[in-house]
């Protein structure tokens, strides 16, 4: 059996046992294959837009035997039912590019369906999005792969839309209980940092920036 690496296999532990997934964006059907093989998904759907991964993930369900994975050639949602599926998950593009997947599949706007999503860029944007349209970011996992820090994000839809402070859009639920946790915000204030020092070059203020540092800064201490 083929073990996943860090980023996917964080985001195997956040998928409902018993949930029927949707993977998009799939590249080589890893996660599906792990998830029917662990038991914790019944039925999945491999989905990708472009043609050679899909043979690819073709290729390794074929390898294992399962029949459980069905694979499909689409953009983003599009290959998918809204009655097929429990769970969607969307690694390994950019936190702007998954938003716009969510936009354009407005089904998804449902509490019944578990969203785990992956950002490799752009995670406030993502969040962000996700918290303006309604959705309930309800836990993120940190996750360490190639050197760099990652979050996994764990969203249902709550139908109620608010705009979140500065301080959730850098860090979301993240805490710095792990190690990885603890960098990722660091990270962050270490960007806030240098806000703050441009601001102070140009001869701005930076009561804003300030604020979230000390904000950041308060994180770190928990």
């Amino acid at each position: 059996m083929k073990q996943l690496k860090n980023r996917l296999y964080t985001v195997s532990t956040l998928v409902p046992r018993g949930a029927r997934v949707a993977d998009i964006g799939t590249d080589h059907g890893h996660l599906p294959i792990y998830l029917i093989q662990q038991g914790i998904s019944p039925f999945c759907l491999a989905c990708d837009v472009k043609e050679k991964p899909l043979q690819n993930a073709e290729e390794n369900v074929r390898k294992t035997g399962i029949s459980a994975i069905s694979t499909r050639l689409g953009s983003g949602l599009e290959p998918v039912s809204p009655e097929e599926v429990d769970c969607i998950t969307i690694c390994g593009m950019g936190g702007e590019v998954i938003a716009s997947i969510l936009e354009a599949a407005p089904w998804i706007r449902d509490k019944k369906y578990t969203l785990i999503l992956q950002p490799m860029t752009s995670a406030d944007a993502l969040r962000l999005y996700l918290c303006e349209k309604g959705f309930s970011i309800e836990k993120e996992l940190p996750c360490r792969e190639n050197g760099k820090i990652y979050t996994v994000i764990k969203t249902v839809y709550s139908g109620q839309g608010f705009t979140p402070d500065e301080v959730f859009l850098r860090v979301g639920r993240l805490t710095a209980e792990t190690e990885e946790g603890r960098i990722y915000i660091e990270k962050q204030k270490r960007i806030v940092e240098e806000l703050i020092a441009d601001r102070k070059a140009a001869g701005l203020e930076s009561r804003g920036e300030m604020k979230l540092h000390k904000q950041l800064e308060m994180l770190l201490l928990k």
